[in-house]
């Protein structure tokens, strides 16, 4: 388990795509013990993050159903890199935890081509109606792209986002660290 904490495979450096916050990697690693993500080939490297608040929750109360209670449902989305845009969809429903949605996974997101990569980024979990890029889009690093919400197949708001080359999962890093479960992001 202790190799799921670091990577060799070559990872792609991304701006963190969350600004003024405390924000947890809730899942995240090289290793499905620490992240979930790691049994799907696509998603091995993906990570979800939640939003902490000044005393150190992510949500008022243990599992609220209503989306306002949690930290991070609202915050605004940046672009992590400059690239075209190369799919985006905005008119699911955000969900009542613990609701999901399993048929469409990704929810409201937005695929993003970065200039130099040949991997596309997956922004998931998109707030309905947030979304501010379409097909097509030439976007900028640190440009808003959508808001935070609860579509797809998720049980609590929270971001989604990964690399993907091919079918296959690519690391990525923010600032040169390789993220994972229980990092904390200023």
């Amino acid at each position: 388990m202790f190799s799921g904490y670091s990577t060799k495979d070559q990872a792609i450096e991304l701006e963190f795509p969350l600004k003024n916050g405390m924000y947890y990697i809730h899942h995240g690693g090289n290793h499905v013990l620490i992240n979930y993500h790691n049994a799907y080939p696509a998603q091995g490297y993906a990570l979800d993050i939640v939003k902490l608040n000044k005393f150190g929750q992510r949500a008022a109360g243990i599992y609220p159903q209503q989306l306002d209670k949690y930290v991070i449902y609202g915050d605004k989305l940046y672009s992590p890199c400059n690239g075209e845009v190369v799919e985006a969809r905005d008119h699911l429903a955000d969900l009542t935890p613990p609701d999901a949605n399993p048929d469409r996974p990704k929810g409201n997101f937005v695929n993003i081509k970065c200039e130099g990569e040949e991997a596309n980024i997956y922004i998931a979990h998109i707030q309905e109606g947030s979304v501010d890029v379409e097909a097509g889009d030439l976007v900028q690093k640190g440009e808003q792209i959508g808001l935070v919400g609860n579509s797809g197949n998720t049980t609590e708001p929270h971001l989604h986002i990964h690399a993907e080359k091919e079918g296959e999962s690519v690391p990525i890093r923010f600032n040169g660290k390789f993220l994972k479960r229980n990092n904390i992001v200023w």
